[in-house]
């Protein structure tokens, strides 16, 4: 199971909008069986998918590295337990929810064991089942997104043509350099995808220097339509390729996809 982690410690980015269609794209277009996993507490990427509200998340699979689990009233499940369908036949989704704020405050008052890799070993038992994992990350610093990123294969930064944005990259890179230095880990950024690209002046002053620090993926352009079409998508629980396949942010999504599956 190759892993992909969206991610950028800025919000606003369009890191959900990009990791719930590139799910899309591998499931329902490459016919790929493929596990979603939303590491957000706002669980926007569940809602989106359609989450079972009574079914476990995330929450009920990390708890499992804390003692604290009667004070939570969450109980620890397996990744079996908490896995669930969704109305893609080739994707299934481990939901995210609230309780993971609570169980990210509990993980971090808990000093026995390790607290990083619990996530990675209670997929070793379903990891078989997937060939690729899309992981929705949110723009935190915390346990759960360490868990993530100890699972990730390729962590793919999204940032938007400003500064606040590249800021947030750099600041998941020397995160990274602390995890990697703190638990023996390699993680880095594999690449960048400018999101809502224009061709501007300060745009391109971006561009450049992103290049000099990171491979770039193919962009996202900011077409004329893409903020109501994708309005759309989130209020109608559709991926862009069910109501406008021929956009500019579908064919440059699709892009993207193409350009990480070619980078293996």
């Amino acid at each position: 199971m190759r892993t992909i982690a969206f991610i950028n410690w800025k919000g606003g980015v369009g890191k959900t909008t990009c990791s719930t269609n590139a799910a899309y794209l591998f499931g329902e277009k490459y016919g790929v069986k493929t596990l979603f996993i939303d590491l957000d507490k706002q669980g926007n990427a569940s809602s989106w998918f359609g989450a079972d509200p009574d079914k476990g998340t995330i929450a009920n699979i990390l708890c499992q590295g804390t003692d604290a689990v009667q004070v939570m009233a969450i109980n620890p499940m397996s990744a079996e337990e908490v896995i669930q369908k969704t109305r893609y036949k080739n994707i299934d989704l481990i939901a995210a929810n609230s309780d993971l704020l609570t169980v990210n405050l509990a993980l971090l008052t808990n000093r026995q064991g390790r607290q990083d890799n619990i996530l990675f070993n209670a997929l070793k038992g379903v990891a078989e089942n997937y060939d690729i994992c899309i992981i929705d990350n949110p723009p935190d610093s915390n346990i759960s997104v360490l868990n993530g990123i100890v699972l990730a294969d390729d962590i793919i930064a999204v940032t938007l043509p400003n500064k606040y944005s590249v800021d947030g990259v750099k600041q998941l890179e020397r995160e990274l350099s602390n995890y990697n230095q703190l638990l023996n880990i390699s993680a880095k950024v594999k690449g960048v995808i400018i999101n809502q690209f224009t061709s501007t002046a300060d745009t391109y002053e971006i561009m450049d220097e992103l290049k000099d620090k990171y491979k770039l993926f193919p962009t996202i352009r900011a077409g004329r339509m893409t903020r109501k079409r994708l309005n759309e998508c989130i209020n109608h629980q559709k991926s862009i390729y069910e109501l406008s396949s021929n956009s500019a942010f579908a064919k440059d999504l699709k892009r993207v996809i193409e350009s990480v599956i070619k980078e293996g």
